[in-house]
């Protein structure tokens, strides 16, 4: 049942609801997925790019050192 209006307090514990849910999916992706998910979206997303590539080439160079050992 969809409920309507911003004051309903229904409503709102209904978003929250969602919004959890659609967290839980989110942080279940890997950087790699993260990163080809906001190439579809609109708009640049410049700050959580960076942060995706920082964070998949830090992994990477981690992996290569262990590789090495």
């Amino acid at each position: 049942m969809k409920l309507k209006g911003y004051k309903n307090k229904a409503r709102i514990r209904q978003r929250r609801d969602e919004a959890l849910e659609r967290q839980k999916v989110y942080d279940g992706r890997t950087p790699e997925q993260r990163l080809k998910l906001i190439k579809t979206r609109s708009g640049e997303s410049k700050k959580e790019n960076y942060k995706l590539v920082e964070l998949i080439e830090k992994d990477y160079k981690k992996s290569e050192k262990e590789k090495n050992k």
